[in-house]
């Protein structure tokens, strides 16, 4: 049976980012995550957060590729009817980047395979199971492997981390995304993202570098409309409800071909996101709703965190996993704060069901 120092489970930015971090600390690791598949997929707001983070991984340059722009300029109706503009001419930081998410990870991905500290592997845990000190894991294409640590960035499922610890899930906040083309090319729109609260939930649209609109939807499930990934005009009507996208869709030429695809994007969190010999990373240890535009800095923060906190604990600092789940847990209570009050600053729809949960919870 094959041994390893540790193994890294999951084929996102978080676990990415721990085989890095453990290559760079001399920590020999083998990554397991599915098939390379180059798809669409939402997630392209990179906070300013983030710049920092790549840089202590070397990968600064990935923002360089022509598929990312920087924020120029954030649109938002929420707690106003009134369309308010924030525009990076008038601050003196960053505001990020709007990113070809699968463009970005393919690359990252590359990274990862270059360095020769990693082995990788492709296919899925299907069972890992801690024996005194060590991990065995058996994948989906018959691989028996042994490990004396292990890494969990499998995101919103943790396979591993949920055997070990709750699993606390604060809301069921769903996303309908989709990502729409121009019918008409004499057009040219606004490279602009806008924030819309509706009574239903809320809205979020960006355009990529590319010329295509990103669309989201958040919602309840039970609040959006039934079999809405199976329904365009269900959703042509959603959007239609709007009054700024749909202005924005109507005014740039984009067509509604398709129904939405739909996701799971509520707030979970493990309760210890760390214990004897594993760790999770990423949305494995803590996912976060979308509006708080952090979620790729959270994946890749968890991630070199973790595999830092994992290096020092193999060198024989068991405190090191303490640490990483004090600050996860301090996190997460920032983002709490955080969310609560954003939420709270909407009060146009006091009697909709989805804002009056969320004011109970931020209550």
């Amino acid at each position: 049976m094959e041994r390893s120092r540790v193994i890294v489970v999951g084929g996102g930015l978080s676990a990415m980012a721990a085989c890095l971090t453990l290559a760079d600390a001399g920590v020999p690791a083998l990554w397991i995550a599915p098939e390379a598949r180059v798809k669409t997929k939402p997630g392209e707001s990179l906070a300013s957060a983030a710049i920092p983070l790549l840089e202590r991984l070397g990968l600064e340059s990935l923002l360089k590729a022509p598929g990312h722009r920087k924020v120029e300029v954030l649109f938002s109706s929420w707690g106003t009817n009134n369309l308010v503009e924030r525009n990076r001419a008038g601050l003196a930081h960053e505001m990020g980047y709007v990113i070809d998410r699968a463009e970005f990870e393919v690359r990252f991905s590359e990274e990862v395979n270059t360095r020769p500290e990693i082995d990788c592997c492709s296919g899925a845990v299907v069972s890992a199971e801690r024996h005194e000190n060590h991990w065995r894991v058996r994948t989906d294409n018959g691989l028996d492997l042994e490990a004396d640590f292990l890494i969990d960035g499998t995101g919103r499922q943790s396979v591993v981390g949920r055997q070990y610890a709750t699993l606390h899930r604060q809301d069921k906040l769903a996303a309908a995304y989709d990502f729409l083309v121009q019918g008409d090319d004499d057009v040219e729109p606004t490279p602009a993202t806008l924030v819309e609260a509706v009574p239903g939930g809320w809205w979020y649209a960006t355009l990529l570098q590319d010329g295509r609109l990103a669309l989201n939807y958040y919602s309840d499930p039970d609040l959006m409309p039934k079999g809405l990934g199976h329904d365009v005009e269900a959703w042509k009507t959603l959007i239609g409800n709007s009054r700024y996208v749909s202005r924005w869709i109507e005014t740039g030429g984009f067509l509604i071909g398709d129904p939405p695809s739909v996701t799971s994007a509520g707030t979970t969190f493990l309760s210890t996101p760390a214990g004897p010999g594993w760790i999770a990373v990423g949305d494995a240890a803590a996912a976060f709703d979308p509006l708080s535009s952090h979620g790729m800095t959270s994946a890749l923060w968890t991630g070199i965190e973790g595999a830092e906190a994992a290096a020092r604990s193999l060198s024989g600092l068991p405190g090191a996993l303490i640490r990483y789940q004090e600050r996860v847990a301090g996190g997460i209570s920032r983002y709490t704060s955080d969310r609560a009050q954003i939420y709270r600053g909407e009060r146009r729809f006091p009697d909709c069901v989805f804002w009056k949960r969320r004011h109970a919870i931020a209550a």
